[in-house]
């Protein structure tokens, strides 16, 4: 799978774990990851201050592991918990993405 088509999988369960109504453009020739990455981490943000629950709702669906969420909740520098816990989000889409194509028929 090429990284294009990994990105958009990855995106495309995002907004759906998320319920994300605001749509995210792909453009060419820069790291798309960081740009998501960036994108991610203003919707968690937002979360953190506005909708904690729906953040960890959205966590459980993702699949993240509770001891993961309160480690990266607990241990990051207070301007890095946004950015750190999209970062684990999106490992984690990257990841079922992954398996998923491997088991498709």
């Amino acid at each position: 799978m090429d990284e294009v088509t990994l990105l958009r999988h990855s995106y495309q369960l995002i907004r759906k774990d998320f319920g994300l109504e605001e749509s995210w453009d792909f453009e060419d020739g820069e790291n798309q990851f960081d740009r998501l990455e960036d994108f991610l981490t203003k919707q968690v943000d937002y979360l953190l201050d506005h909708d904690l629950n729906r953040l960890l709702n959205a966590l459980y669906r993702i699949d993240i592991p509770e001891n993961r969420v309160k480690d990266l909740l607990q241990h990051s520098k207070q301007g890095e918990i946004a950015r750190n816990v999209a970062k684990a989000i999106i490992e984690r889409e990257k990841q079922k993405v992954i398996t998923r194509q491997q088991y498709q028929p």
